[in-house]
Formats: structure tokens, sequence, C-alpha cells
């Protein structure tokens, strides 16, 4: 039995739907920029005409070439927009408001971190241009190192004796019955064991603290060796000695 067309339209307008669907829709996108847009116009008219975003300034001066009323042109293109963006909205059912307050609500949450994290990356930034022309050789090679002790290290300890640890024990507790499990977390304490010892076995002096240190966090590359993979567990070690070197003076 054919479906009438109000009955039809709701499943016109099923398909993929949710937040971070419509919030990437330029449609909603639009009406999300429009208050600000109409605060900007509205404030600058009243209070400060001559004030204009220096991108604005550009943009109009550009395009005056080809017409003197362009400022008018654009809003009117920005309104038929609005107004085709309206139409697509309610006929597709798109909830657009709550959308909209959501975005709104997103952005600025992400203002409140986008101070922080550009001062962060800055700062790392700066220390890595610094290296440059005129770095100390202790830092670039420290940081050279680290790239290499992420990649070669893992395939060593991790990879290579790790594996062949686990490869052991999985033979061993299949012979006694006792899980699998196990294999991992021993693979996980010898080989972090055999990797903190190493770096004293290549000459540097013994201190007990760095080797608690170092073991505990072999044990912890084991484990994510053991659960997510070699990629991760590379990557892992090669951006913390990298962050490591750049947070001090080499």
């Amino acid at each position: 039995m054919a479906k009438s067309a109000p009955e039809a339209e709701p499943s016109a307008a099923a398909g993929p739907g949710g937040y971070f669907h419509w919030s990437r829709d330029p449609a909603v996108g639009l009406f999300a920029v429009l208050p600000l847009w109409l605060a900007y116009e509205a404030l600058r008219f009243w209070l400060v005409p001559e004030e204009r975003n220096g991108a604005e300034l550009f943009l109009l001066h550009e395009l005056q070439r080809l017409d003197a009323r362009v400022h008018i042109v654009l809003s009117a293109l920005f309104a038929l927009l609005v107004l085709a963006a309206a139409r697509s909205l309610v006929r597709r059912n798109v909830p657009w408001l709550r959308v909209v307050l959501v975005v709104a609500l997103e952005g600025t949450m992400y203002a409140l971190l986008l101070g922080p994290l550009a001062s962060q990356m800055a700062a790392s930034a700066t220390r890595v241009l610094a290296m440059l022309p005129a770095a100390d050789p202790r830092l670039l090679g420290n940081l050279v190192g680290s790239i290499g002790a992420g990649v070669f290290e893992e395939l060593v300890f991790r990879l290579g004796l790790m594996s062949a640890l686990v490869w052991i024990g999985l033979r061993a507790l299949r012979a006694w019955a006792m899980p699998t499990w196990l294999a991992g977390v021993f693979g996980a304490i010898a080989s972090g064991l055999v990797f903190s010892w190493f770096h004293h076995l290549c000459g540097e002096p013994f201190e007990s603290r760095r080797f608690v240190f170092r073991t505990m966090a072999g044990i912890l590359l084991g484990l994510l060796m053991w659960a997510r993979g070699f990629g991760v567990c590379v990557y892992t070690h090669t951006m913390y000695n990298v962050y490591y070197y750049l947070g001090h003076d080499g």
C-alpha cells in the first residue's frame, strides 16, 4: 500500500543525525554565525562606525575595484544564503535551534582552551626554533636521541625481548593450565627490568631512584605494547622523550 505524502515526509528526513552530524552541516553553521554577524553590524553601526576588521577591509577594498556598492551586494548575497539555509533546514526537519545553541557552547569551551594550548605550543615551538642556528649541542643531541630511543629501544626491549618472554610464558602457562594474561604481565615486568638495567650497562652511574622509575616506565610501556601494539608504544616513548627534553635545559 502506497504511503501518503505526510506519512512519507518523516522517512525522507531519516538518515544520519545527531549533534556531531548536524553541527557540520553548512546551513546550520550559517545560522550559528548569523547572530554574531548581526551583533557585529549593529554594534559597529551604533557605537563605532569607523571600526572594521582588517580582513573585512581588505576584502571590501579589493571587491570595490569591481563595484563601489559591493558592501550592499555582499549583504544581499548573505541574506539570500540565509534564506536558502532556512528553507533547507525546514525541509529536512533539522533541530537547528538546539544544535546552534550547543555549537555556541562548544565554541565557547574551545575558546577557554585555545589560549593555554596555543601558549604551550608556542613555548615548545620557540625552543625548537632557538635550537636551529645557535642550538645547545646537548639539547639537539637529546632530541635526536629521543627519536632513536623511541624506535630502537621499543624494537629491542618490547617487540624483541618482551615478545620472546611472552612466547615462552604462554607455553609454560598452557602446560600448567594457568591464565594467559599472566604471560603478558611476566613479559612486561621482566623486559622492564632489563630495559632499566640496560641504561646503567651503557655507562650511566647507578641510582636507585632512576632505576625504579625506568623500570616502572618499562612495565607501563610493556603493558601498552600488549594492549595497543608496537606503533602506539613507539610513539608514546618517543613523544615522552621529546616533551621531556623540550621542557628541560638538556
